[in-house]
């Protein structure tokens, strides 16, 4: 069984910089279309703000970073 993705998850993602990795930091609903979204902290990335990333762009990392 496949574990959701939750708070605490270390996760990896394509954007337009490159693959990215990080930890989610909180589950939130997009206001404008229901999506659910992960807001996902990136270390070293845009001055210590997270990354909003649609959950089904997400996969686990394979360890923590």
């Amino acid at each position: 069984m496949i574990k959701p993705i939750t708070a605490g998850t270390p996760v990896k993602f394509d954007s337009e910089h490159g693959p990215q990795e990080g930890v989610v930091s909180d589950i939130l609903r997009d206001l404008s279309n229901g999506r659910k979204v992960a807001a996902v902290q990136v270390e070293g990335a845009l001055d210590g703000r997270p990354w909003t990333i649609p959950l089904d762009q997400l996969a686990r990392a394979a360890c923590q970073v």
